[in-house]
């Protein structure tokens, strides 16, 4: 046997039996809507799940893409150098032994 969800109404009793046609159109307009409701929060909680699986499936992977993943050493000097020559062309062309830079004595 299971527990009965919190959301779902009551079990209808012989009083909640529509007896005109204006009930059972009453009655069915609020069973579409309650329907729709629960369609609503089921297409949620289906779209977190595939997220959370979507998630865990890259985390799974990472030791993959770790191991996929290579170090172009070359690449990597060749940034240094551009930002060291950025950063120096910051400080004017003169070299270290330029007289404005050193100490005054």
């Amino acid at each position: 046997m299971t527990t009965p969800d919190p959301h779902d109404p009551p079990p209808l009793t012989e009083n909640d039996v529509p007896r005109s046609i204006e009930e059972i159109d009453a009655a069915l307009v609020r069973l579409m809507a309650e329907t729709e409701e629960t369609v609503n929060r089921l297409r949620a909680e289906l779209a977190e799940r595939r997220q959370h699986e979507a998630q865990h499936a890259e985390i799974e992977r990472l030791e993959h893409h770790l191991a996929e993943a290579t170090v172009n050493w070359t690449k990597v000097k060749e940034f240094f150098e551009e930002a060291l020559r950025e950063l120096t062309r910051g400080r004017g062309s003169a070299g270290p032994d330029r007289d404005d830079d050193a100490p005054a004595g």
